[in-house]
């Protein structure tokens, strides 16, 4: 229950940006609800679905972190994304609102089309499946990459002083 409630302050914490993220992702998700056939024969795909959501998963827990650990060796830092803050931004530093704006919209029409699909369909909708896995693992991408940066952070910066 206090999730719940917590989550719900969260949302009262929105700015103009958040309020249109939210709203974007929303008419994004009717959208991809309109656009789906409901007569494909979906059943035959599902064995190919099942490995392209694992490799994707793999991909993306395992892209982000490595991109980011690479730019930073150049001198990039990357902060925390803010839900507040505007994903289509030409600063380094706030790249990963980008990607945290697409996992929500991955993740959201991903659980919806499933959802969908599954309670009118009765089937199975890989495709779907493997947008909200995409979803989920740049999330944990995203988690993954901040961890990895701000490991040396915690303590001293590293010098040839402190290094020996």
């Amino acid at each position: 229950m206090a999730t719940i409630t917590n989550q719900a302050q969260k949302m009262k914490n929105w700015n103009k940006i958040g309020k249109i993220k939210g709203l974007v992702i929303l008419i994004l998700c009717v959208i991809s609800l309109s656009l789906l056939n409901f007569n494909a024969e979906t059943e035959s795909k599902n064995d190919f679905y099942i490995g392209i959501i694992i490799l994707t998963f793999l991909f993306f827990v395992l892209f982000l972190p490595l991109i980011t650990k690479f730019w930073s060796l150049f001198g990039f830092k990357f902060e925390k994304p803010n839900w507040n803050e505007n994903p289509i931004t030409f600063k380094y530093t706030k790249s990963l609102n980008f990607f945290q704006f697409i996992a929500f919209w991955f993740i959201s029409s991903g659980f919806v089309n499933v959802f969908i699909v599954g309670v009118f369909n009765q089937t199975f909708d890989g495709e779907s499946a493997n947008l909200f896995v995409a979803g989920i693992s740049i999330l944990i991408g995203i988690k993954l990459s901040l961890k990895w940066l701000n490991k040396n952070k915690e303590g001293k910066d590293k010098t040839v002083a402190n290094t020996v």
